[in-house]
């Protein structure tokens, strides 16, 4: 065996590792005027499929995101006009579509689409 391994020290062990639980902070006071959010999950009916639609407000801003339903056959999104994806968004949210559609691709296509809502009018 050659030297350079018997003069060498050995590395110590790591310590233990233990996990314990976080302690719960207590609640800040909600100030008047703080934005609330609001959670919101459905299923929708687009051309002919059940889709899942999440929908997440704070305030006068939001996202929404279409995507398939776990329990699904097919795994991705069906072929949508973005106007008619808009349209449908608006009308369940309540709220103006803001910006881009933007597409989470899959490997046979599409799995969700995500929107940014503009709530500041209602």
């Amino acid at each position: 065996m050659s030297s350079f391994f018997e003069e060498k020290a050995a590395v110590p062990l790591p310590p233990a590792v233990s996990a314990a639980p976080l302690p719960v902070a207590a609640a800040a006071p909600r100030q008047h005027g703080a934005a609330q959010q609001a959670v919101s999950d459905r299923f929708v009916r687009l051309n002919g499929r059940r889709l899942a639609l999440s929908l997440v407000r704070a305030g006068s801003a939001g996202v929404a995101v279409l995507s398939v339903p776990e329990t699904s056959a097919v795994p991705v999104l069906p072929e949508i006009a973005e106007a008619e994806l808009r349209s449908l968004l608006q009308s369940v949210s309540g709220c103006l579509v803001d910006g881009s559609l933007r597409k989470v691709p899959g490997r046979q296509g599409a799995i969700a689409i995500s929107a940014g809502l503009d709530c500041s009018g209602v």
